[in-house]
């Protein structure tokens, strides 16, 4: 695939910040999408003025969004009820600038990590669900889906379990292909077998199968043939959003995605 015809159907992982900051001009110059992080600095660092700002930039470019909300120190399913409140607001923010900029998704994570909740995995499961229920919600006179991501989870129970408890259809499985191959203690055959019905949305960057680097495609060991033929096999069609972490990765991820998609040409979800 044209890489420049990939511009219009992929995403690009960018910080509100560094966004604001740094990238936009040469986001609006290379014609590139962005999928926005928004963590709790950014939300007391600017102000809506601001945000309407840029989001009156993007559109009149022609450009479209997804929100990642924020993440850091938030659990959905968290003991402390003080917490699972504030974890559940700052998504609900995510919301409110997602409808402001039209994002086409917000993508989340569930804040959960075995190693702080031992012997209190139904505890957090019920409290992720109330969690999830109350952002529903929120979220269904938007109409806009929220995607909900693996990290550090070892398998796909917590996921199913999150889905087998909230049936809307707004409720969608983003998955990060970095993070399955690093954290998780099971195959992607074994993710794909059990959420792929749930899957709206990827999130693309590449490892060396010990930490979190967020290459770029092509740059580590993950085997994308695998994950494409799937996508290409079963006709799916998720939002593609590339996660390189540093700026020169940028066009190599673009190339090896726009290379994957020549081989299995599936249409990524954009409208």
């Amino acid at each position: 695939m044209d890489i420049e015809r990939l511009k219009q159907q992929a995403f690009v992982c960018c910080p509100f910040d560094l966004l604001v900051n740094k990238y936009l001009p040469s986001l609006l110059k290379e014609h590139i999408n962005p999928e926005i992080g928004l963590n709790g600095e950014i939300l007391g660092q600017f102000q809506w003025p601001r945000f309407k700002k840029v989001a009156k930039v993007l559109k009149k470019e022609g450009l479209s969004c997804t929100i990642h909300a924020p993440y850091s120190d938030l659990s959905l399913g968290a003991i402390d009820k003080k917490v699972r409140r504030i974890s559940v607001e700052r998504i609900k923010k995510a919301f409110d600038l997602a409808s402001l900029f039209e994002a086409k998704s917000v993508v989340c994570h569930t804040g959960f990590d075995h190693r702080h909740y031992i012997n209190l995995e139904d505890r957090w499961i019920k409290n992720a669900i109330e969690s999830m229920a109350i952002l529903l919600e929120y979220a269904s006179p938007l109409n806009i889906p929220l995607m909900l991501e693996n990290v550090y989870e070892l398998d796909t129970e917590i996921h199913k379990e999150i889905f087998r408890g909230i049936k809307s259809p707004l409720l969608g499985f983003c998955l990060d292909f970095g993070h399955q191959n690093v954290f998780s203690k099971i195959s992607l055959d074994k993710w794909l077998q059990d959420l792929g019905d749930r899957l709206g949305q990827l999130h693309l960057h590449d490892n060396m199968g010990v930490h979190d680097d967020h290459l770029a495609i092509g740059e580590g060991i993950l085997d994308f043939d695998s994950l494409f033929s799937w996508l290409y096999a079963h006709r799916k069609t998720p939002i593609l959003t590339l996660e390189p972490h540093e700026e020169k990765a940028v066009i190599p991820a673009l190339e090896g995605l726009a290379g994957l998609l020549s081989t299995y040409p599936i249409i990524p979800t954009l409208v």
